[in-house]
């Protein structure tokens, strides 16, 4: 074989291997950068085992969470398995960040804003507690959460879509938010939410009723 003939088939071959390993490359980024359709976190207590669409919560001591992303926007039917028995819950097509609750207890929160949360250090007046107190107890009977608004309350074995944006952080049950969060990759405050299981909610009240006396 020419010496000519196979140099210049060696120099084809390795710009062919150059375009591949970029090809792979960009491919590789393409599939870092693409956010799931849905983020869902479950929130139960003892251990949760993610199984396909089948979730297992096994009885045993200590809060407990799971994310799980989801590719498609369509809509999805797990099967829930825990102590207390077996249930459905459905995940609408609608994309975006989901809490499925698998503890026996309610839970509620809101959208919280950059570095504060419920139990801070905030120095508040008498007056501006009485209102956090009286707003708290409606958030544990549902009777300030309304669609679309920033209030949630999610009974047991029930799924709540939180946010459109799949990146936005939840800090569950005993949880505490961060003194200090960076922003996101525009420069943008995280859009943060914090969630209570009612029990804790309602001790949280009551140690805010004995500021005020």
């Amino acid at each position: 074989m020419p010496r000519q003939y196979c140099r210049g088939l060696f120099l084809c071959m390795k710009k062919n291997y150059t375009l591949y390993c970029c090809l792979l490359l960009c491919l590789s980024f393409a599939a870092c950068n693409n956010a799931p359709a849905k983020r869902v976190l479950i929130i139960g207590k003892g251990e949760i085992i993610v199984n396909g669409n089948t979730i297992t919560m096994k009885d045993k001591p200590g809060y407990a969470e799971q994310t799980v992303d989801l590719s498609d926007n369509k809509e999805t039917v797990w099967s829930l398995e825990s102590p207390t028995g077996k249930t459905n819950v459905s995940l609408p097509a609608a994309g975006g960040l989901y809490i499925v609750n698998m503890r026996i207890d309610t839970i509620v929160g809101s959208k919280q804003n950059f570095g504060k949360e419920l139990n801070n250090k905030e120095i508040i007046t008498q007056e501006r507690l009485k209102v956090i107190i009286d707003s708290l107890g409606k958030l544990t009977t549902g009777a300030n959460v309304a669609a679309g608004g920033s209030n949630y309350m999610i009974l047991p074995n029930q799924a709540s879509r939180i946010s459109s944006n799949v990146n936005a952080k939840i800090f569950g049950p005993f949880t505490k938010i961060p003194s200090t969060m960076e922003a996101d990759k525009e420069g943008n405050v995280p859009e943060l939410y914090k969630f209570y299981t009612n029990t804790e909610m309602r001790d949280l009240i009551a140690h805010l009723i004995e500021q005020t006396k």
